[in-house]
């Protein structure tokens, strides 16, 4: 046990009245560390564990096996005028949309907040407490089974050190991001996570994502996209993960061959004899109605990935975005997201309008990298 620990004040709210005490306690302060622990092994939906909150004090575990009434941790996730600090929260906010039905808001990520304020990349929990507080945190439960009953006291001790230091971390970061004018900064892509959670979330804004989906005619395509959609409601209606349904490669599969019996779709790739039992008949019926639609109902095709001629180019605007990164003493991947670098190239390749709908491209990524970028590449 880190001598730190000894001091812990854990207290364990496991009733509906209780949380609803300490619910109306945290609506007065200005900042609240929350994280999660949940499991999601062989289901769609996270199954929550626990709640942690901390004011950086008192490291509040609240029960929500025992707890049914949510509307005080409801109201408290969007009260306006308390923060809620996360670290890496993608996942967390996966549970609140589940429990609760809603996002945390305002919220405020450290693990974001690193990469601007000492320009490191993804840092874990653990490296951060060190970096701030010179604290050496165990994570010797990173594995637990968090809806066992009771708890363990490691496990309690474990999930309460996930905030109580949080929430001392959080102001000396603010700190050094307000001496660099970068707080702004951070908060807009702290933004774009949700956007970002719902984006994902949603089929239909995703099916062209699967792998070579790019080789698919458009038949091909128009049957990917109505399976893909069908996948996403199936798996939530049975609470398994969607690769349980059918995995993308073998919606790809399908499409690509557009089976008409069941011999067919028995030589599907990756598909087992039980997915084949249960689902067979939907990939028939679906490949089917895509057979007799005209050609102007079909999806239209896909861009192709970027020819290899843009290889030095891409390179070039790597090498940009890392000198840049360095004179502001900013990790390289928080300045040019992933999903930022292929519409650049493909604009100034191809001397098509950059699509400044995406978020990726506005905010104070536009002026500080994108435009330069524009301006730096482009050809007569």
């Amino acid at each position: 046990m880190n001598e730190h620990d000894e001091a812990l004040n854990i207290i364990w709210v496991a009733d509906n009245e209780t949380l609803k005490t300490w619910c109306d306690y945290w609506a007065e302060l200005p900042v609240i560390a929350v994280d999660t622990e949940f499991i999601r092994r062989t289901t769609y939906f996270p199954i929550t564990g626990l709640i942690q909150i901390s004011e950086g004090e008192k490291a509040v575990l609240i029960d929500p096996l025992n707890i049914d009434e949510w509307e005080p941790l409801k109201a408290l996730m969007v009260n306006p005028s308390v923060m809620k600090v996360f670290h890496a929260c993608s996942e967390d906010l996966d549970v609140f949309d589940r429990l609760l039905g809603v996002l945390p808001t305002p919220m405020y990520d450290t693990q974001i907040g690193e990469a601007y304020a000492s320009a490191q990349w993804s840092l874990s929990y653990v490296k951060l407490i060190f970096e701030y507080l010179k604290i050496e945190v165990a994570k010797d439960e990173t594995r637990s089974d968090w809806t066992q009953r009771p708890l363990t006291d490691a496990q309690k001790r474990y999930a309460a050190l996930d905030v109580v230091y949080l929430a001392k971390v959080y102001p000396l970061q603010v700190a050094r991001l307000e001496e660099k004018n970068m707080l702004d900064w951070v908060m807009e892509d702290v933004d774009s996570l949700k956007w970002q959670y719902q984006v994902n979330g949603d089929p239909e804004q995703n099916w062209a994502n699967v792998k070579t989906a790019w080789r698919l005619s458009p038949a091909g395509l128009t049957v990917l996209r109505l399976l893909f959609i069908w996948r996403d409601e199936q798996a939530r209606e049975e609470d398994v993960p969607k690769g349980q349904i059918l995995k993308d490669r073998s919606l790809w599969s399908v499409a690509k061959n557009m089976p008409t019996h069941h011999r067919a779709v028995s030589t599907t790739e990756e598909l087992t004899g039980r997915q084949h039992r249960l689902y067979g008949d939907k990939i028939l019926q679906t490949v089917s109605m895509v057979n007799k639609l005209s050609d102007d109902e079909y999806q239209l095709p896909l861009e192709m990935p970027l020819p290899s001629q843009t290889g030095e180019l891409t390179k070039s605007i790597k090498a940009f975005v890392r000198q840049k990164s360095e004179s502001l003493g900013v990790a390289p991947e928080a300045m040019m997201k992933r999903k930022l670098l292929e519409p650049l190239v493909r604009s100034l390749f191809y001397k098509t309008d950059v699509d400044w709908h995406n978020p990726a491209m506005t905010g104070w990524r536009k002026s500080v990298i994108v435009e330069p970028i524009l301006e730096k590449f482009k050809t007569p």
